[in-house]
């Protein structure tokens, strides 16, 4: 089955013999993928709106898969130890994930596909006792996604790291990600300089992050 590389990294990501919960599971092609390559020992799909679900639904007839019409991690019950978060932005992940906190004590990995705020996703779930295992970059329609696999345990990063990536400048997308952000953050950079109500320290801010990824 052909699927996206953002989607095949995610699957290569998994543990095998995972028992996985995918939170957003769209049209279920990572499901498929999984069961078809016979990686996980169980997934559950959760959808929170009818209609996706419907669609998730009928695209899953004759897998061996739980579905759920629900939000979050409302679903999860104590079997499942890796949980994907996959296309959404990072705060979103974060309200997931912490709405539902102390369902994490049995899971040992969280795979995270953030196409916004990848640094709160890190740092975030690494003050919930968890350590970055690996990550990727893979950018599909011009949308720069890091797809992160976090595991239990603990680590010091310097706090470059945590803001943009362990190793980030050895990935072949960093590069390409780096100017495209370079120049984002120099636009809001001239913007606030010209906004007569920006304070000093919000400039300083965001010349420090630009200068900070001038030396990746």
């Amino acid at each position: 089955m052909k699927i996206s590389d953002r989607l095949l990294t995610i699957a290569s990501f998994v543990h095998v013999g995972a028992n996985v919960i995918d939170v957003g599971a769209d049209h279920g092609l990572l499901e498929k993928y999984l069961l078809d390559n016979k990686k996980v020992n169980s997934i559950l799909a959760v959808e929170n709106k009818p209609g996706p679900f419907k669609i998730l639904a009928n695209n899953l007839k004759g897998y061996n898969v739980v579905l759920s019409l629900s939000d979050g991690l409302e679903a999860m019950n104590e079997t499942v130890d890796t949980i994907v978060i996959a296309g959404m932005g990072g705060n979103l992940i974060m309200d997931i994930l912490l709405k539902d906190v102390q369902k994490l004590n049995g899971v040992k990995q969280i795979i995270v596909d953030a196409h916004r705020d990848a640094e709160l996703v890190r740092r975030e779930i690494h003050e919930l006792g968890y350590r970055i295992e690996k990550e990727k970059i893979v950018v599909d329609k011009g949308i720069f996604y890091f797809i992160i696999s976090f595991v239990k345990g603990d680590f010091i990063y310097k706090d470059i790291e945590l803001e943009w990536g362990v190793d980030a400048n050895k990935d072949p997308l960093f590069q390409q990600f780096k100017a495209q952000e370079l120049k984002r953050l120099t636009t809001i950079l001239c913007a606030q300089k010209q906004a007569k109500a920006t304070k000093i320290n919000n400039i300083d801010s965001i010349q420090s992050k630009i200068e900070r990824l001038k030396t990746l």
